[in-house]
């Protein structure tokens, strides 16, 4: 799935594709490119945070199915960042979907 067909989804403000070192492989969206890379490297750096969390969290709970971990979400008062794989996206909390954006991130993470 191209991500031009995830930034068509009602609220969604910006997504881009990274690689393992943070830096962007494509982006789409309304932020500029600046940000979009800064996006990418946060998303980067957090999707390893949740990675060693995730691990500590599953030894600790001796509860299967935590790891690894499929992505992640931060939902902020206006805006969300959420992220799949090696997509990350930025949402407007009262247009966008939640749901619908993940499965979105999802599927094109597998293409």
């Amino acid at each position: 799935m191209p991500l031009r067909k995830i930034l068509v989804l009602d609220g969604v403000i910006a997504v881009c594709r990274f690689q393992d070192d943070g830096t962007i492989q494509e982006g789409e969206g309304t932020m500029p490119p600046e940000m979009l890379q800064r996006l990418a490297q946060f998303a980067q750096w957090y999707r390893r945070m949740v990675s060693g969390n995730t691990d500590l969290f599953s030894l600790f709970s001796q509860m299967r199915g935590w790891t690894p971990a499929k992505g992640w979400v931060v939902h902020g008062s206006n805006i969300t960042v959420c992220n799949m794989a090696n997509l990350v996206a930025i949402i407007d909390n009262t247009e966008a979907s939640l749901n619908q954006v993940m499965r979105a991130l999802e599927e094109a993470s597998h293409q």
